[in-house]
C-alpha cells in the first residue's frame, strides 16, 4: 500500500524523535505581489483574488514529485485561501517539520487528486470551493470592461500535486522560523488577450459561464490562459528568521 507524503512525514516524526532531530511547527504566511498589471494596451486591475493555497509539500530533493519525495520535510496538510491583493502577509496555520534543508516544493491549488479518487475534488478552505475566484477590471483608453472568474487548476494525474518539481531555496528549516509564501496573480493574467474579451461587448464578463456556454469562446481561451498561468508562474518561497 502507498501512504501519501503527509502519512510519511508523521512516520518520519515518530523515528527521529529519539534521534535528537525533533519534529517543529513553523509558522505559514501568505500575502499577494501584484494585483495590477499591463497586457499590451490594457491596464488590468484586480479587484478580487482569492486563491487555495495547500495541500503544500517541501522536500529536500532537487525535484520534487509524488515518486522523488515520498517523505515530505515538511507539510501543511490543509488549504488555506488566500486574498492575493493583500500585500501584507496573512497567518494560513502552522506548518510541521523536521530540520533540515529543502529544495524543491509541490502543491495544490485547493483541489486534490488524492490515488483514492475517483476524480479531483475541491477540499474545505478552497475559495468557494474553487482553486481561484477573481473579479477584475480592464481599461483601455476610453474602453474599459469589467469580469470575474471562477476556475479551477487541477492534478494532470491521479495522485500527482498540479505543481510538481518547483525548486526553492536551498533554504534550512530550523525551529524559530517561519514560511512565507508570495504569490504574484496579476502576472496570471499577462497571458489573456483583452482585446477579443473586450470584443464580447461592454460587460461585466462572467468568463466561467460564457466559457461553459462556448468552449471556444475568448472566455474559455482566457481561463486556459491563467490555468497555464498558475502552473507556470507559481508561488515563490523564503524562509524567515522569527525574531
Amino acid at each position: 500500500m502507498s501512504l501519501r507524503p503527509a502519512t510519511l512525514l508523521l512516520l518520519c516524526v515518530a523515528a527521529c524523535g529519539a534521534t535528537g532531530e525533533p519534529a517543529f511547527q513553523a509558522p505559514l504566511r501568505a500575502r499577494g505581489a501584484a494585483s495590477e498589471v499591463t497586457v499590451g494596451a490594457w491596464t488590468v486591475t484586480l479587484e478580487r483574488a482569492d486563491v487555495g493555497l495547500g495541500p503544500l509539500y517541501l522536500c529536500a530533493t532537487a525535484a520534487a514529485s509524488s515518486e522523488l519525495c515520498a517523505t515530505a520535510a515538511a507539510e501543511f496538510a490543509a488549504v488555506a485561501a488566500v486574498d492575493l491583493t493583500d500585500p501584507e502577509p496573512q497567518p494560513l496555520g502552522e506548518l510541521d517539520a523536521l530540520p533540515g534543508q529543502v529544495r524543491s516544493a509541490m502543491l495544490d491549488y485547493g483541489v486534490t487528486w488524492l490515488k483514492t479518487q475517483a476524480k479531483p475534488g475541491a477540499q474545505e478552505g478552497a475559495p468557494g470551493g474553487r482553486a481561484a475566484r477573481f473579479a477584475g477590471l480592464a481599461v483601455s483608453g476610453d474602453m474599459s470592461f469589467e469580469f470575474t472568474a471562477d476556475l479551477d487548476v487541477v492534478p494532470v494525474l491521479r495522485g500527482s500535486r498540479t505543481v510538481e518539481g518547483l525548486r526553492i531555496g536551498p533554504f534550512d528549516l530550523d525551529p524559530g522560523g517561519a514560511l512565507d509564501v508570495t504569490i504574484d496573480a496579476a502576472a496570471w493574467w499577462a497571458g489573456v488577450d483583452f482585446d477579443a474579451l473586450a470584443a464580447l461587448g461592454p460587460g461585466p464578463h462572467d468568463l466561467a459561464a460564457l466559457a461553459a456556454d462556448d468552449p471556444a469562446s475568448p472566455a474559455a481561451d482566457a481561463l486556459a490562459a491563467v490555468r497555464f498561468a498558475m502552473i507556470a508562474v507559481p508561488p515563490r518561497f523564503a524562509w524567515t528568521a522569527e525574531e
